[in-house]
């Protein structure tokens, strides 16, 4: 039989870091009898791409992510600046970020990466009827675009080559819809 867990209720709320895209926020929250306290980082969303030349070969980033220290290969994706439209966003970073430019865009989905402690809320489009252009990326993104095959891509995720959420679920999104 399932109990129901009493509502929370904020009985303080402060904001303990504010940063360019990010703030941190510490509550104390009332459960019941007890008292707790909750951090969590307040995010303004993102948009992730999968820009696909063809049917069958899709546009990836080879970026330095200074959280982990390393070089991943990922999707192309970006932060929303305040009332900016999501598909506005997914236009502006794909042609920064990778150099193409797309004719056709998809929404594909949508989903919270870490909702434990991230309100960050992520929507993935599919760009296809790509033109090449040239990228400009932002001064402080160390970016090198790659073509793959999404055999190779399925592949890479199969080893963890390619080993962050956005770009496992936009793959896999996007290879549902074109199924």
């Amino acid at each position: 039989m399932r109990t129901s867990r009493p509502p929370l209720r904020v009985v303080e709320r402060k904001i303990v870091y504010r940063g360019r895209v990010i703030s941190v926020v510490r509550e104390v929250v009332q459960a019941g009898a007890q008292r707790l306290v909750r951090e969590t980082v307040q995010h303004p969303g993102s948009v992730v791409i999968v820009p696909m030349p063809n049917r069958s070969h899709v546009v990836f980033v080879r970026q330095f992510r200074r959280a982990i220290g390393r070089t991943i290969l990922e999707l192309p994706a970006g932060t929303l600046t305040p009332g900016e439209p999501r598909q506005r966003c997914a236009k502006r970073e794909l042609e920064e970020e990778t150099g193409w430019r797309a004719a056709h865009w998809r929404r594909l989905g949508e989903f919270y990466p870490a909702p434990g402690f991230l309100a960050e809320y992520m929507t993935i489009f599919l760009a296809t009827s790509l033109t090449r252009l040239e990228a400009h990326p932002e001064p402080d993104e160390i970016i090198t675009p790659i073509v793959l095959s999404l055999r190779e891509a399925k592949a890479k995720i199969r080893t963890g080559a390619i080993c962050d959420a956005k770009s496992v679920i936009g793959v896999l999104f996007a290879e549902r819809r074109l199924s």
